[in-house]
């Protein structure tokens, strides 16, 4: 296997000259005729760089490391193809751990940060210390000590809840997760828009999951079957896709029955039957591309103002919300 000082021997220049070309770093520290040398030489015997043992000598890394939760969640997996192109077309390598701030892996962090990652990006933030020494992008969750990239949760819940009530809805329910945020919001919009949104029609699972949890089995069960409301709002598109197969189990119909608005916009909604109403936060390229962009603008500045991007979300309009009008 071809080694670093052997690209350097071949070609005639230093070896740290060999690293600076390969990594992106100062690809013009050479001439353009070495500098292709380098790259031919590393193609043709399918070099790759020992990144621990770079970072173990100087210090400095070319990994990133990303926390993410399990990737049951269709939308997550789309987000993390997204954050390994956005990183590899910038000569980063990405590192993944599962984690959640709501059921942490004992240790799993501390071994994580053991790879000298260049910084991080993660859905876990909570789980973070706050010397940690590293920069770090926060995804959803607005953690004060970060750069962060969230949905505005404001205006997420004024589009939805006034397309129901465009719709003709008088009131909505809502399933997913224990202290979501966005319940907040939606009912901060359901009496600005005067729609009911009881406490009773907000079902969530008391452990604080949603993956194979029968939400709107819960719903039923708190409600005993009845006034039951015309409308549920959902976490997201992968508890929306249980939830259709729940309501359906029950002998409930969508959209005459109960008509769901979702979160996410994955690639399947328009493939349910009927179609998926769901909120569209971006393309996962364009949201892995913005947290990539506050990292590495971190990394590269670490004494900048603390950014906040908050993600202009649309209501992409399909066939699960019934016309009562």
């Amino acid at each position: 296997m071809i080694r670093g000082k052997d690209i350097a021997a071949l070609v005639g220049v230093s070896r740290p000259a060999v690293t600076a070309v390969l990594n992106g770093s100062r690809p013009n520290c050479v001439s353009k005729e070495k500098r292709e040398a380098i790259l031919r030489i590393a193609s043709e015997h399918q070099y790759r760089p020992n990144q621990a043992a770079v970072a173990l000598k100087t210090g400095k890394s070319r990994m990133i490391g990303v926390v993410m939760p399990p990737w049951g969640n269709p939308h997550i997996a789309e987000l993390c193809m997204g954050i390994q192109r956005c990183l590899a077309a910038r000569n980063y390598t990405s590192v993944f751990t599962i984690d959640n701030n709501y059921n942490p892996v004992p240790g799993n962090l501390d071994q994580f940060l053991s790879l000298r990652v260049a910084g991080i990006i993660t859905v876990a933030s909570s789980l973070l210390p706050d010397d940690i020494g590293v920069p770090v992008v926060s995804y959803y969750h607005n953690d004060p000590r970060f750069d962060s990239v969230c949905p505005d949760l404001a205006r997420d819940a004024r589009l939805i809840v006034e397309h129901l009530k465009e719709y003709g809805h008088k009131n909505f329910g809502y399933l997913g997760l224990h202290g979501d945020k966005r319940i907040r919001y939606l009912a901060a919009e359901a009496a600005r828009c005067g729609l009911d949104f009881p406490e009773r029609w907000q079902s969530w699972n008391p452990g604080g999951k949603t993956e194979g949890t029968d939400h709107f089995s819960r719903l039923l069960k708190v409600n005993k079957g009845r006034d039951l409301p015309g409308a549920l709002v959902v976490l997201s598109d992968n508890v929306a896709f249980h939830a259709y197969q729940s309501i359906r189990r029950h002998k409930f119909r969508i959209p005459e029955d109960f008509s769901i608005v979702s979160h996410d916009n994955i690639a399947y909604c328009g493939c349910l039957s009927p179609a998926l109403t769901s909120l569209s936060f971006g393309s996962p390229d364009e949201v892995a591309g913005e947290m990539v962009r506050l990292l590495l603008e971190r990394i590269k500045n670490p004494g900048k103002p603390r950014e906040v991007t908050r993600l202009k979300s649309v209501l992409i309009e399909r066939e699960s919300v019934a016309n009562k009008v």
